[in-house]
Formats: structure tokens, sequence, C-alpha cells
């Protein structure tokens, strides 16, 4: 047979196979099986039928437009040498990221969903304008970095050094240094003036950057060649880019405030804005960054270094330059990132911000040294972290210091390493303007309120630095909560809170499909795509068997997790990105199972009565022990607002039984508080407030599925309950907290071990400091700090118990009791 006959042939055949296997598009066929095809109505057109009976079936069976498909021998002898374009799915999105309806005007309301591709930024020759050539993917990289736009950055060093108010420090500095009558013109003074004037100069020469844009590309270059070794995609959202291109092109300054995960986030985020020929913003690095060879490198890339602790009433001339250096910055058209986190988060979850940086941008606009600037908040996503873990850290270990060397060995692991996909996410830009005149205005209000009833108001200050922090909760909660879910989050979060002990792939599988669906409905963007059983397997081959392992079972093969404390640790960082989506039902499953008595629950008791004013008062209890560790309201939102949704949401999974009567007495209740407080007389009528009651399904599916949202928080609770017991069993009533978090760390790995607690992931060194800081402000005890030796006191006498302490861990306990 000839060549071209043969490829007559297997074109014919393919055509005949096609043709097989598609679908008739001319109306019933094959006696009388019907192929239905959806096409969309024409309301412009008229359908000429006689009845409506006939429109309709006339529609049903008109045939579908559609692009023919017909195999040529041509086409097929040149498959090989045409260009294959990539395929891209589109499908609809959540539009996350968007600003909040109540304190940005104008944002409508709720969470579209759009059409959005997602552009792999691996692919250069999809992002640019680089045509593929014979030289390869090596060369057509540097080819297109090179090509990438110049920006302009200006050196602003001389500039700081002028500013007044750097002047006026390095002045408060010397007189402070001399005596406090020291004049000009005294010779000890001119000579303390020279001693702080070369002081601010060394500081000056530390904090600034010195960008130069031929090493920008380069090392653009290198990164994105390592980077495609290490990760099988590097993700964005196209739309978003464009967001962000407009609010740099305006004119003003951009804020990029990211979540802070991996040392890979400001490099990534540098990346993904210079692949895009936009301005790459100056990154504000801590000190422990500066080290041979990194910290020049990095000040070349747009890095200036602070220190990790600033106190501004100490160090007043430090932030003075500090300040002078960002707000001249801005004035000069440069672009800021800074992580409100402050550093790394060691569980998985977000930290609660720290706005000392932020209080810098806003006091620049206040003081009219930039007209207004756009905040961008950015979360970055890894199926796997570059750094591994940080399990040492959270037992109480020393943390290792960044070294060079420390560098390279990272770096090579890391090569030898693969990572899965990558994904950066842009939040909509806002204006600074609105969201600082919002919050103002609502710590306005409640100092008002204050003084209408009677309590000492705040002062200006406290005034402004409550709305500093506001903002930097609400910043960091809105950008929390539209961080998308990657596939290692989903997986390790299901073992951890519903597969502990075990379970198939098949299982495994149709629970996570379960939790897509939920995770769609409330509008969250997952990253990953494709049947969940493949999604599992791509998880777990990136955990490996060092975390996760296979064993055979006489139910089958099954998946589970390494019980063991460092290995559990880990799991929970990957699973904790979950808890933005589920810890507001956690507080609320945790205080209905401790308001139902589920220790004395009698299985014939199919519902149970709790009251509305005691799960609030609980839920309240809640937030307040845990608000160094989550932020879990809106400065512009309410705690009866989280619940009213969350009893909503178990309404329609029936753990809580709808009552139409009980439904009336909220809705009178809401009622009620809208009046009263629309009233403008002056006087006030008394207010008698309705405690709903709320009736609790006890049978088996409900329970379960309050058991699976209790478990979300418990890990935290228990660690709380273990740190408030410690304190119990001192005979002294002052420790030092270095010491007494490793006696917490002794002990909780003995109850562990004993089966007193069940969560081996409770066991973390972020939750017990931030406990002494909780307990301290329920008065429970003091925390002293001298010579940077920190000391917890009890409100207590020697050998006797502190009677505050007690109650606090006795009620913690109600919380944290193992359930059958």
């Amino acid at each position: 047979m000839r060549s071209d006959e043969m490829v007559e042939a297997l074109a014919t055949g393919f055509q005949n196979l096609y043709n097989k296997y598609t679908r008739s598009e001319n109306g019933p066929q094959d006696g009388g099986r019907r192929d239905v095809y959806i096409v969309p109505v024409n309301n412009n057109t008229a359908v000429a039928t006689g009845d409506a009976q006939s429109q309709f079936l006339l529609q049903r069976y008109r045939p579908k437009a559609r692009r023919s498909f017909v195999f040529d021998a041509k086409h097929l002898c040149q498959a090989k040498t045409l260009k294959w374009h990539m395929m891209r799915q589109s499908r609809l999105r959540a539009s996350m990221g968007q600003c909040c309806p109540v304190c940005i005007p104008n944002t409508p309301c709720g969470t579209a969903k759009v059409v959005s591709n997602l552009k792999n930024l691996l692919d250069i020759y999809n992002i640019g304008n680089i045509q593929k050539s014979m030289f390869g993917c090596f060369v057509d990289d540097l080819k297109f970095f090179y090509q990438l736009k110049s920006q302009e950055y200006k050196y602003i060093y001389d500039e700081v050094l002028e500013d007044e108010v750097v002047e006026k420090a390095i002045a408060a500095a010397a007189r402070n240094a001399c005596s406090e009558d020291a004049v000009v013109g005294d010779s000890r003074f001119d000579e303390e003036m020279k001693t702080q004037q070369a002081n601010t100069r060394r500081i000056l020469t530390v904090i600034s950057a010195n960008v130069k844009n031929w090493v920008y590309k380069v090392i653009g270059w290198f990164t994105y060649r390592m980077i495609s070794l290490l990760a099988t995609s590097l993700v964005v959202q196209p739309t978003q880019i464009d967001r962000v291109r407009e609010a740099e092109q305006s004119g003003l300054p951009v804020i990029y405030l990211p979540l802070h995960k991996s040392h890979m986030d400001y490099i990534l985020l540098g990346l993904v804005l210079t692949v895009n020929n936009i301005k790459p913003p100056l990154v504000a690095a801590g000190e422990n960054l500066r080290v041979f060879f990194i910290s020049k490198l990095l000040s070349f890339l747009g890095a200036f270094y602070i220190k990790r602790h600033i106190d501004t009433k100490r160090d007043q001339l430090y932030w003075s330059v500090l300040s002078s250096y960002i707000k001249n910055s801005m004035k000069n058209g440069h672009h800021i990132e800074f992580f409100l986190e402050g550093a790394r988060t060691r569980s998985g979850k977000c930290c609660v911000p720290k706005a000392g940086l932020l209080s810098i941008i806003v006091d620049a606009y206040r003081e009219k040294v930039i007209e207004d600037a756009w905040i961008i908040p950015v979360s970055m996503s890894y199926d796997r972290i570059l750094e591994g873990n940080f399990v040492r850290e959270q037992l109480g270990q020393p943390k290792k210091k960044e070294t060079f060397f420390a560098a390279i060995s990272t770096f090579i692991k890391a090569i030898c390493s693969h990572y899965g996909i990558m994904r950066v996410d842009f939040n909509k830009p806002y204006r600074l303007r609105d969201l600082y005149e919002s919050i103002d205005k609502l710590t306005k209000l409640e100092n008002e309120s204050l003084n209408k009833n009677g309590m000492e108001m705040m002062s200006a200050t406290i005034c402004y630095k409550t709305t500093v922090d506001r903002m930097a909760k609400h910043i960091v909660y809105d950008c929390w909560k539209s961080t998308p879910i990657m596939s290692t989050h989903a997986v390790c979060f299901l073992l951890l809170n519903k597969h502990r002990n075990g379970t198939t792939l098949e299982q495994l599988a149709k629970d996570l499909s379960l939790m897509r669906d939920k995770l769609s409905q409330a509008d969250r963007d997952v990253g990953f795509s494709g049947r969940s059983i493949e999604v599992i397997k791509h998880a777990l081959d990136l955990l490996g068997p060092k975390l996760v392992v296979y064993e055979n079972t006489d139910s089958g093969r099954i998946v589970k997790p390494i019980l063991d404390v460092p290995v559990l640790i880990e799991l929970s960082y990957y699973g904790n990105n979950l808890i933005s989506h589920f810890m507001h039902q956690s507080l609320v499953a945790l205080t209905i199972c401790k308001l139902i008595r589920w220790d004395f629950l009698d299985k014939a008791i199919t519902e149970m009565i709790i009251s509305r004013n005691d799960l609030v008062g609980d839920v309240t209890f809640l937030t307040n022990l845990l608000q160094f560790d989550f932020v879990f309201i809106k400065p512009c939102d309410t705690l009866d607002n989280i619940v009213d949704t969350v009893i909503r949401h178990f309404e329609e999974e029936e753990i809580i039984l709808m009552d139409m009567i009980l439904e009336e007495e909220r809705r009178s209740q809401h009622i009620a508080k809208m009046l009263d407080s629309d009233s403008d007389d002056d006087y006030q009528r008394p207010y008698v407030e309705i405690d709903v009651k709320y009736r609790v399904n006890t049978n088996v599916n409900s329970l379960n599925k309050l058991k699976f949202y209790r478990s979300v928080m418990m890990p935290y609770l228990e660690c709380m309950a273990e740190s408030a017991g410690s304190f119990l069993a001192l005979s002294n009533n002052s420790v030092i907290e270095r010491e007494h978090v490793q006696t917490i760390l002794n002990q909780m790995h003995e109850n562990l071990k004993e089966g007193i607690l069940s969560y081996g992931e409770s066991i973390s060194l972020d939750t017990i400091k931030h406990s002494f800081l909780a307990f301290e402000k329920f008065d429970c005890l003091k925390i002293t700090t001298k010579d940077n030796i920190k000391t917890l006191q009890m409100n207590n006498q020697p050998n006797e118990l502190n009677p505050c302490m007690q109650a606090m861990s006795d009620y913690i306990e109600e919380f944290v009791k193992q359930l059958n």
C-alpha cells in the first residue's frame, strides 16, 4: 500500500470513529432515542408555529451550532509540524479578594462568580511576545528578561538626612546623651551632635535599598529558571494582574501587604510583577537576612533592612530615620512591600498583625506627604514550602541563625526536591483613605459611646493607635479569608480532623469532593482541579512517606497520617490553612458541645435546648482567650452577626432544628434593636432582651458533624488548658517565662503518652506564649521584663492557689473534655 493510500485509510478510520461516538444533532433517531441539546432562547426572534407544544419541540430538536470536525489527509500529514496551542478551560470562579462593602465605598455586597483563566507564568511563550527559537527555552528566557522594561528607582539617601524630622531627632538624641540643659554651641553638645549624625548615616546606610535594574533582570532570570525546576507551575489570575497594573499606573504609591509563609514570598511577588512589566516595590526585610553576599544582593533587588523589634520611645532616632525613609520613598514614586504579621507563620495559619509599619503609611497620608495610596493585600499559596517545616521551633528548640552556608544548603536541598504548584493572588486594590476614614469613624463613635456611658474616654493617641491596629486586622482577615486552598491543605485537613486513624482512598476522595462543594458554595477558590482521587494522589506524593503511609488492613488498603508529634505538627501546618473557613463554625460547635453536657447526654433524647445568651457568652470568652492566635472578627462586623450566620448554616445541616416560633422571636429581637438604635428621643426606653432558645439535634449524624467542627480548634484549646493548669502546680508566685515554657512542653509530651491529650499538634510554642498574654488580659497573671528576661508573676501569695487562674483552668476544661 502506498503512503498516500495509507494516510487516506487512516483519515477515513478516524472520521468513522469520530462519527460513531458523536451525539446526533438532528432530533430523534435510532428507534426514538433523543439527544437533547440546550440552546439559548432568542427573545428577538418569533417562532412561527401553530402552538406552544410545537414551539417547544422545534426548539428542543433544533440542530446545535458547532464547528464541524473533518479529518483531512493533508492536515494529518502536517500534524507533526503544526504548532499545537494549549487549550485553557475557562470556568466560573469566585471573584476572590473583594473589598469590604462596609468600609470601602461603592463596593457591591456578595461575591460574584466570574469567568477566569489561570495563567502559568513558567510558560515563557504564554506570557510574552517571545517566539520559540532554535536555541531553546534557556536562551529564550534570557532574551525575555533582557527585553523587560527598566524601572526608575531614585536613591533618596540625602533627602532623608535633610529631613526636618530626622534633624530634630538627632538634636534630641544629642541632648539626651549630654544633659537636658545642653544648648547649641556647647562643645560637648556639638561633639555629641557629630556622633549622632554619624549614627544616623550608619542607620540609613543599613536601611537604604540600592536598586539596580540589570541585577533585577539577571536575578529575575536566574530565579525564573530555578522555580521552573522546583515547581510544576507558578499560577496567577490575569484579571488580578490587570487590576494591579491599573493601580500602579495611577501615579499613587502602591502598598503590597502579603501574608508571610516563606522566604519565597517576596521572591515570587517580585518575579510576578517583573515578568508583567509592573514596577516591583521596595521590600522591608528583617536584619536577620543581613548575611554575607546575600544582604548586598537583596539590597540591589529593593530590600531595606529593619530591626525585628523597635521600641519607638527608647529608639526615637532609629524610628524617625525609618519613617522618613519610607515616606520619602513613597513621595518619590516608589512602592512599598512589608508583612503585617512581622515574621513567617510557624503554624500555617495567619498571625495577628503588628501595625508599626502601617502606621508610617497612615502618617504619610495624614501629614499630606502623599495624596493617597493603593492597598493591595497579597497571598502566596504553596503545595509545599521551601523551608520544609518549623517543627523544631514549635517544640521549643532555638531558631537556627540565618547564614550564607545555611542558605546554600537550603538551596541545594531544594533543587533536589519537588514543591508542586505555587500560586500568587492579589486582592482587589482599594484606597488607603477609604479604609482609614471608615475605621477612624468607627473608633470615634465607640469613644463617644464610652463618654455617654460615663466611662473614661480614649486619648487621641490611643484612638489613632486603635484605628491603625484595626486597619491591620481588617487587611489580614480579608486576605486570609480569600486565600486559595491547595491540594495538600485539603488532604492534611481531612486526615487530621476526620481520618486520623486512616481511611481508604475512595472515602478520602468522597470527603474531598464534599469539601470542594462546600468551599465553592462559600465562594472560596481552590488551587487544584481534576478528579478528587487524582488530586489526593498528587498531594500524597508531595507529602511523602515521612508524613503519610499506606497500610494493608482486613478492610483493605488505607492511607493514614503518622501519629508522631513532629509529623502531626508538620501536617497541621498545611491543614491549618482551612481554619479560615471553619473557625467560626468550630467556636460555635465547641460551645454547643459544652452546653449540651455531652458526657451526660442520654441516647434516647433526640434534641436539647440551649440558650442564645449562654452561647454568645461562651463564644465571646473563646474569642478573647484566643485573641493572640487569631483574628476572628473584622472591625466593622460583630460577634452577634457571626453567630447568626453560623446558626443559619447549622440549621441547613440540621444540627440546629428550625423552629418557626423561635425564628419569629429572633426576628422580633432584631427589629426591636433596629428601632431602638434609630430613635432620636432623649428618653431611653427600657429594652427587654429576648433570650432565644435553640433546639440542638442530638442524633448520631448531627453529633458527628459537631465533633468534626469541634476538632478544628481543639488543639489550641488543649494547649490553653495545659498552660492554665501548669500555673496551679507552681510553688512560687513567679517564674521565668523561658523555663516555664519548657516545663509545659515536657508536661504536654507526658500527657499525650498517657492519653490525656488527644491532639499531638496541640504542642506548640507559639500558642503557649500567646496563652500567657491572654491570661494577663484576664488579670490572672502579670508579665514583667528586666534585662530582656520575662518573668510571669501570679496574683496570689506563695503556696496558695490563684483563684482567678483556678477559675480559668476549670472553665477551659469544660470545653476540652474528651467526647465518647
